[in-house]
Order: structure tokens, then C-alpha cells, then sequence
């Protein structure tokens, strides 16, 4: 029985079709779910929001994480650990565009994360995770810290370009 954390992000797009996927992982291992402004209800403890702190605290204990596609793969990766992540999708209306598609598709390719496209196949991902993980962890290096001066010059100029 793995630990699993489930996070859908902070923001005003529900995410039905992750907490509805997540139901069958309820029975077979301890889940706690963040649900964000879903409507569905998770047959395992949960919570629409959480405060950082408590966040920080689940992400750190989980054995698993599974969220969408945004900033929690850092945070999970920062940790030391390979996310599963599903990406919301515009055409579902679980987003207003596909910048998560187009993000989990980039870190499938190159990135440290596993990516689920179909949230029926959760619980063989799973439960295959600690090998993933292991293969992943050997294989790709996770980015390193971004540079804050190369950051705030590359935003600098991309600001003056925007106002020109």
C-alpha cells in the first residue's frame, strides 16, 4: 500500500476527470486528494485547497504524486522524486488553451516525470512507479536553479519588446 498525493492545483479550473480517475486507487492504497473547484467527490480524504505548509508536508511524505500539469512537477521533482502527471485539456474544457499538453509532452520527452494520458491507466502506473522512478532518477538530470540576474535580464528585454 503506497502513500499518494493528489493535486490538482490552485486554480478556478476544475479538474473532473483526474479526481474521477483517482477513485479506484482509494481502495487499494492511502490517497488523499486535493480537488481544487472539482465538483466530484473522491471516495477517500480530500480537500478543495490546502495551505502551503500542509502542501509542502503531503508532497514530502507522499510515495507517490499524482497532479496536473503545472507547477507541482517542479516542486516534486525539486524534491528528488518523479511526478505523474495528466495534463488539463482545452478541447474537455478543463483548461482554456493546451500550454499543459504542450508542457507534459516536452518533460515525457526530455523531463523527469511520467505522463498519463489516459487516467484509466493510473493504477498500473502506479504501481510500476518506484521502477520508473528509479530508471528516470538514473537517467535524466533534473534542471538546475535558474540564475535570478540571467532571469530578470531575459524578462527585462522581453518587456521592452512587448511595449515597443
Amino acid at each position: 500500500m503506497a502513500r499518494l498525493l493528489v493535486t490538482v492545483g490552485m486554480g478556478p479550473w476544475p479538474f473532473d476527470r483526474l479526481i474521477e480517475g483517482v477513485a479506484p486507487l482509494c481502495a487499494a492504497h492511502e490517497v488523499f486528494v486535493q480537488t481544487g473547484t472539482s465538483a466530484v467527490t473522491p471516495p477517500c480524504p480530500h480537500a478543495p485547497f490546502l495551505p502551503l505548509d500542509d502542501l509542502r508536508r503531503r508532497l514530502a511524505a507522499a510515495d507517490v504524486v499524482i497532479t496536473h500539469a503545472g507547477n507541482t512537477v517542479r516542486l516534486v521533482q525539486r524534491l528528488g522524486r518523479v511526478p505523474v502527471a495528466v495534463a488539463r485539456e482545452a478541447a474537455r474544457g478543463e483548461m482554456g488553451n493546451d500550454h499543459q499538453v504542450e508542457y507534459l509532452r516536452e518533460e515525457e520527452r526530455s523531463g523527469r516525470v511520467v505522463a498519463v494520458w489516459d487516467v484509466a491507466e493510473l493504477p498500473a502506473v502506479v504501481a510500476a512507479h518506484p521502477r520508473r522512478q528509479h530508471l528516470l532518477l538514473a537517467e535524466r538530470p533534473l534542471p538546475g536553479p535558474v540564475d535570478g540576474e540571467r532571469l530578470a535580464a531575459t524578462l527585462d528585454a522581453l518587456c521592452a519588446r512587448l511595449v515597443r
